[in-house]
């Protein structure tokens, strides 16, 4: 169980001078709520429901993906004060609208514009700003990946065609 994630790589400590806005500090505070939610959503899908502790993850999952639900708002709803808050507002949207699929093929179309238009979901620069900004985009895009390959957005209909569950007897008590 993830007590504490860290939210971006080692590689992108941030400088000294460097000073969040309002829109890159709610980000930052989603990525960490994203992580805590993954873990805890890990957590049900290889756990037992007839484990004791399954009513407690089932809990904390659903609480993690509330909390990363309201990070989104903040982020969306705070006022871009530079232009590197464009993109991370953009992702911002694009998460929680993918939160909120609910057949395979809106995943499909979540992954497919994430992919084609890497140029919404980046910034490039060298300055500490640019580069923490782009650091904290390819840390979202990575708990991106990681969301759309779990189960609660996967469901079995999605990974075997219908066809499958054919030639099965039904089942009567």
């Amino acid at each position: 169980m993830a007590d504490t994630c860290p939210t971006t790589r080692h590689g992108a400590d941030e400088t000294v001078y460097f000073r969040h806005s309002p829109v890159s500090g709610h980000f930052s505070h989603l990525l960490a709520a994203l992580a805590a939610a993954i873990e805890a959503e890990r957590d049900i899908e290889n756990g037992l429901w007839s484990d004791p502790g399954f009513d407690h993850w089932l809990k904390e999952a659903e609480l993690g993906w509330e909390l990363a639900t309201g990070r989104c708002y903040s982020v969306i709803d705070a006022p871009a004060t530079r232009p590197s808050d464009v993109p991370l507002q953009r992702f911002a949207r694009h998460l929680h609208w993918t939160l909120g699929c609910e057949t395979a093929a809106e995943l499909r179309t979540a992954r497919q514009v994430v992919a084609g238009h890497p140029d919404l979901f980046s910034w490039n620069g060298n300055c500490p700003e640019a580069l923490r900004v782009a650091q904290m985009l390819a840390r979202g895009q990575q708990q991106f990946d990681e969301i759309c390959n779990l189960d609660m957005l996967n469901p079995i209909d999605a990974v075997a065609p219908p066809e499958a569950f054919t030639g099965y007897e039904s089942f009567a008590a």
